[in-house]
């Protein structure tokens, strides 16, 4: 085929994948110029010399932005490889595509700022600005039987690209306010903590979108047996709670304690490493760290330093198979996620969607730690857009990479005209998180 006519069915491929995007977006002429732009240099990238495809596909990576927000909007927008593109052309939507797939996955992991200028602003108009800002939703969980002044708080506070806890920390200091880190949903509870509660802003180690407190010191001394005593650390890790984490990771072997007396802690079982599971709609995970009882002259640690990992999902995705019911054996990737649907079948009364979901770089999240998995949503759709949830799912499938599962759905009108949407991380990155405290007073 000539490369005359080879642009020419490209041309024809992109504007007809453009057609359908710009459709969507009638409404909105933001969207229809980055459509426009990405259009033109679509069709750039097949130009005969190799420095106007370089430089075309430089401007596509840039016009993806840098935030979750910026990238949605460009990748939605982003021609998807077909069958129909000469392989030169897929190739290089493809690694555009994953380029901007794993900047965004970096991006949605990243701590976030608040800029602020308030004067007397009402708390509530506060947490509405964080959360506009940041994406974490802030809720004022005080009861106003028991706090009548509740709803008449305020902040005075002026920040400029502050990160979110330290701006967090301060605000809540002004009202002697802290955080419920138990509540549900994926918000911050915000709770009195009365004339008694010790300040957060300068009592924590920031780190990115985490928060790391020691919130409690013990000393043990088993007076039958000289021998077993021990120093322990109850640190606390908060996190954005946007971010959702799997399981945060404590290997003990990176932590060093060194007290007032310029000596160093002993550490108690080095070898291990420390998992605390995640349950959903939690914001903080509590780590005890284990060492050896000091001498009695000791009375503070001075620096206490470590180094934590977590595992914790990129951004979300949605995988949507039309006309579910013909589905069967059709697969779709995003990013580092690939979905298959194996198999739709009627059970006596119920539907059964039979899917498969597949982690290029699990790092370990569909081993011990995978109910997160079973967590991600999984629905119907019919013409009418309203979604149909499922009535259960049974685990068909389970490896290192990979898990199977079975959605099943009560349909008394069958599964014409419907569509199934998967909702899913479309990434599981590995954040290493240090920290160090500083004097910690020992009991």
């Amino acid at each position: 085929m000539c490369s005359q006519q080879i642009l020419a069915i490209s041309i024809v491929v992109m504007l007809c994948g453009m057609c359908g995007a710009q459709e969507a977006t009638d409404g909105n002429a933001a969207d229809k110029e980055l459509g426009r732009q990405i259009t033109q240099l679509v069709q750039r990238l097949e130009d005969d010399r190799a420095a106007e495809r370089d430089a075309a596909e430089k401007k596509l990576l840039e016009l993806a932005g840098k935030s979750p927000v910026e990238t949605d909007r460009f990748l939605a927008l982003l021609p998807k490889e077909s069958e129909d593109m000469p392989l030169a052309l897929r190739e290089r939507l493809a690694k555009i595509r994953q380029q901007t797939e794993k900047s965004a996955a970096q991006s949605s992991t990243a701590g976030t700022t608040i800029t602020l200028s308030a004067k007397a602003m009402p708390l509530a108009e506060v947490f509405a600005e964080i959360e506009k800002q940041t994406g974490n939703k802030l809720v004022d969980n005080r009861e106003e039987k028991e706090e009548p002044d509740a709803q008449k708080a305020s902040a005075t506070i002026d920040l400029k690209e502050t990160a979110f806890w330290p701006a967090i920390d301060q605000i809540l200091d002004q009202q002697s306010l802290g955080v419920y880190s138990y509540g549900g949903g994926d918000a911050l509870s915000i709770v009195s903590t009365g004339s008694n509660g010790g300040k957060r802003f300068g009592s924590a180690q920031y780190s990115g979108p985490f928060r790391i407190e020691v919130t409690e010191v013990q000393a043990q001394r088993n007076l039958r047996q000289p021998n077993e005593q021990s120093l322990k650390f109850q640190l606390e890790v908060s996190w954005e709670p946007r971010l959702r984490p799997i399981v945060i990771s404590q290997p003990v072997a990176t932590l060093k304690a060194m007290t007032d007396k310029g000596t160093e802690l002993m550490l108690e079982r080095p070898e291990a490493v420390l998992d605390v599971e995640v349950p959903r709609g939690t914001q903080a995970a509590e780590i005890v760290l284990p060492f050896g009882l000091p001498r009695r002259d000791v009375s503070k640690v001075t620096s206490l330093r470590g180094k934590l990992l977590a595992l914790v999902p990129g951004r979300q995705v949605k995988f949507q198979f039309d006309d579910i019911a013909k589905a069967a054996g059709k697969t779709q990737q995003i990013g580092g996620v690939q979905v298959t649907v194996d198999d739709v079948r009627k059970n006596n009364e119920i539907w059964e969607v039979h899917m498969r979901m597949k982690l290029d770089n699990a790092k370990g999240a569909l081993q011990s730690h995978r109910d997160w998995v079973f967590q991600n949503a999984s629905y119907l759709v019919g013409k009418d857009g309203k979604p149909i949830d499922n009535a259960g799912l049974e685990t068909t499938r389970q490896t290192q990479t990979e898990v199977g599962v079975a959605y099943l759905f009560d349909l008394p009108d069958g599964l014409d005209g419907l569509s199934w949407v998967y909702e899913s991380p479309a990434s599981i990155i590995e954040l290493p998180v240090e920290y160090e405290l500083k004097d910690i007073a020992l009991p």
